[in-house]
Formats: C-alpha cells, structure tokens, sequence
C-alpha cells in the first residue's frame, strides 16, 4: 500500500467522521423545554474556557489578541460569566419596572390634584397617598441605579510579568490568593469615590454615577415635602412652604438627571435617535415639566396649572420608562443611564458567549413586554382602591367590625401581590411555555390582570362619581348583576 493510498484513507475517514457530526441531532429544543438552557450554558462556557487553557494562566506577552478582549466595547468585556450577567439583568428590569410604576402613581396622582376641592373625602387617598406610594418605587429605583453604578464589575485581568521571588511556594500562592480576592459589594448609595474610579478604569465615564445619585437626591428632597404632610402640630403655612421648596428643589434634581443621561447618551452631540437616545429626551421632557409645575405653585391662582404641569410631565416620565422596559427587552441592560452597556452585540442585542443559539430563541416578545405595563398599571389601581377603603375605616368599623375590614383590605390589595408575583415571574420567563397546562396557564394570568385592572378601576371611577351622587354605587352594583346574570344565561344556552 503506497503512501498516497494511506493518506486518501485517512482523508476518507475523516470526512465520514465530519459527516457524521453534522448528523447528530440538535438537542437545543429538548434542553430548552426542560428548563436547563442556562445550566447547559453555563457548563458549556466552562468547558469551553477550560479546552483554552484558562486553568493554566496566561502564555507569554501580551498579544493584540488579548488587548483586544479588554475592549470596554465587547460582551465578554462586561459579562465575564454568566452570575455577572444575570445580575446585570435582573437589577435592570426591576430598575425600569419600578420607574414605570412609580410615573403611573405620578401621573394618576397630579391629575387628580387638579380636581382636589371635588374629591371630598377621598382626596387624600387619591392624591397624597398615591405620591407616597410613586415615591417608595422611585426610591427603589433610584437606590437601585447608584447601587448598579457603583458595583459594576467587568473582565479586569490586568497584565503583570511573572513574579521573581527567591523564597517558598506559600508565599506565591498568598499573592495570588490576595489578587484573586472579590471586591466587597457596596449598599451605601454614596460611595462616590468607589463609583467614580470603578467607570474611570472601566473606560465608562462619571456621568452614569451622577445621574442615578442626582435621581436619588431628587426623590429624596421630595419625599421631605410628603413627610412634612404627615407630622401633627405643624403650622399649616410651614407645610405649605416646605412642600412648595422641597418639589421645586426635588424636580431640579430630576431635571439635571435627565440631562446628565442625555450627555451620556451624546443627546447634545448625535442624532442618534435610538432608545437610549429617546428615554434620555423623555425623561428630561418629564422633569421640565416637574420644574414648570413646582415654579407655578409660588403663584397664587395658579393651583390647576400647576398640577397640570406635573401630570404632563409624570405622563412623558411613564413613555420614558415605557421605553426602559422595552431597552431591557432587547439586552440593552444599561438603559438610560449607563450607554456603556448597550448595543453590545449584533443588532443592538447582545450575545452570551457560546450560546448563540439559545439566546437567538430566548427574547422577550412584544406582547410579554406590554403585559409587564399591565402588570405595573393593575397594581396602581389596586393601591388607590385600597387607599379608597381605608378613608371609611373609622366609619366602617362600627358596622363590620374588625375581621370584615381586614378582609376587605386584603382583597382590594390582592390584585397588586397578584401583579408583583407576575412581574417576579416575568422576569425570568422570557417566552410563553409551549407544554401544557403551563401555556394555558400562563395566557390565563394574562386575562387575569386585564380583569383586575378593570375591577380595580371600576371602584376608582366608582369612588369619584360617588362624591356627587351616593346612589352611584347602587346603581353600578345593579348593573354588574345585571351583566354577570346576562352572561350566565348566554352560557346556560
């Protein structure tokens, strides 16, 4: 047998082997179904690092190949596992969740203040308390946004030549053990050195910081308004002075976070007009609108305006935070505030190494992204007709007692944890599951918050038309009877 007649052998074998392997079925489907597709890729990553030779460090000097992977523009810059980017994730979908809720508690709230002399008795609990409720979910938020800044992480394996040290194995590996220490995880929101040199070394820039802790002032200064409110004894002129000062000095606040992520988002140097660029505007249009209600409300006569004004601006705060649940529905994970983080990938969507595949399947539609608007809006409602019943307490008391008011409490605030559970679910199911009962049950949820935020508003419109008509309530009550006996009988035929 001649050599020639050897080497086409093996070429043969080889080309059967690889015919062979193009063959094997793809079984992405059946791991996807089962649930395992990010334990799958996260083994995958590992074994893909592991066949580089990553578990024996680096191999001589540095090449442009690996200055390349320090790119502060690639994926695998910012996301070096698969906990970093997870963690990245879920704090921005619940920073742009509770932004959408809080402009809705805004919005429903200032436009209410506008008719504040015709709510009678419910004047508080649609005005005041839906202000304080926007206000725990822009503290959220926000506190979130500092938190994110200041402990972003990414691949910082720095170069350093081989140490020359005369002396024991203990030694070295001590060195090494302190290099490889994780850096603490910070709470205090005003870490500002830490944040600042963390985006400095990290090629981001300062300005992610300082919108997210300009927000978080803000909302602060406006919280010390809504406090004032609550303490007995104040003179009411020095209510009135310290909610007028404390919104306009809140709202200023706010103003210049819009505009620290509109130079983030190079607003005033591009035309770029993409989603970042977009919810920057917005959010700044919002806080203009803030600022222009808060100045109005040092003039006399003015009282209508100005609500007004907040209620615009609340309403194009809630398009841009619209527009912050739609950036985390395409991986743009920075949103807003830290540009650095998007557009990672093809498309505008990033790429798990390794894992293309799964990713290109695993997105959240359109219609999952306007339910989690839904979700937001039926727990909205559900607050203010909780805050609704609770303005009768003192009068329902006498008359039901204690246990009946407890479990008409509970049930006008079920629709909200009904709503958080969803969002909580939402935020790791990304597709509608295809395997019964599961995909029934999961298009059911969907109907179910459609009805709750139809119920829950039907008693916010009830409460405000039985301001002026006490027989509204009777009326409305008939009337669902009426439907629920219609339909009944259609479904008897």
């Amino acid at each position: 047998m001649t050599l020639r007649t050897l080497r086409r052998s093996r070429s043969d074998d080889l080309e059967d082997e690889a015919e062979r392997v193009r063959n094997l079925p793809n079984l992405l489907d059946r791991i996807d179904a089962m649930g395992l597709s990010e334990e799958y890729s996260a083994y995958r990553e590992r074994y893909l690092r592991w066949r580089q030779g990553e578990h024996q460090g680096a191999r001589g000097d540095v090449t442009a190949v690996d200055l390349m992977r320090h790119d502060n523009k690639s994926f695998r810059f910012w996301y070096p596992s698969m906990e970093s980017w997870q963690w990245c994730r879920s704090l921005s979908y619940w920073i742009a969740v509770t932004f959408f809720e809080g402009s809705l508690f805004f919005t429903i709230s200032s436009f209410m203040f506008c008719y504040a002399d015709k709510l009678g008795n419910f004047k508080m609990a649609l005005t005041t308390w839906g202000y304080v409720a926007g206000k725990v979910d822009f503290m959220i938020c926000t506190y979130l946004m500092c938190i994110k800044t200041i402990n972003l992480k990414a691949e910082k394996h720095k170069y350093c030549p081989p140490l020359r040290i005369h002396g024991s194995d203990s030694e070295s590996s001590s060195s090494s053990d302190a290099d490889e220490k994780e850096e603490p995880f910070y709470f205090w929101p005003f870490h500002y050195q830490r944040a600042l040199q963390n985006l400095e070394e990290l090629g981001s820039g300062p300005w992610p910081y300082y919108a997210s802790v300009i927000y978080f002032l803000g909302v602060g200064l406006f919280t010390v308004g809504l406090v004032a409110e609550f303490i007995p004894g104040l003179p009411e002129e020095l209510v009135e002075w310290t909610l007028l000062i404390s919104f306009l000095l809140g709202s200023i606040f706010f103003l210049l976070g819009g505009l620290a992520e509109c130079v983030e988002n190079k607003v005033f140097t591009s035309l770029a007009m993409d989603q970042g660029w977009w919810g920057a505007v917005l959010n700044t249009a919002g806080a203009a609108g803030f600022v222009t209600g808060a100045a109005l409300g040092f003039f006399p006569g003015f009282h209508y305006s100005a609500n007004f004004c907040y209620g615009i601006g609340s309403a194009i705060f809630a398009v841009g935070s619209a527009v912050r649940i739609v950036m985390w529905k395409d991986e743009q994970f920075g949103l807003t505030f830290l540009a650095v983080l998007n557009n990672l990938g093809e498309g505008g969507r990033p790429k798990v190494p390794g894992q293309d595949e799964i990713q290109a399947s695993k997105k959240l539609s359109l219609c999952g992204t306007i339910f989690i608007m839904v979700y937001c809006l039926a727990a909205c409602l559900s607050v203010y007709s909780f805050a609704i019943l609770m303005t009768g307490v003192s009068h329902m008391h006498e008359s039901l007692g204690s246990f009946r008011i407890m479990q008409k409490s509970f049930n006008t605030l079920l629709p909200c944890i009904i709503a958080h559970m969803l969002l909580v679910m939402n935020s790791s199911l990304l597709r509608t599951p295809k395997l019964a009962p599961f995909h029934q049950l999961y298009i059911a949820t969907r109907w179910l918050a459609i009805a709750m935020v139809i119920n829950s508003g039907g008693r916010v419109v009830e409460a405000i038309l039985e301001i002026n008509n006490p027989f509204v309530t009777y009326t409305l009550v008939n009337s669902c009877d009426s439907i629920s006996a219609a339909a009944a009988a259609c479904l008897s035929m």
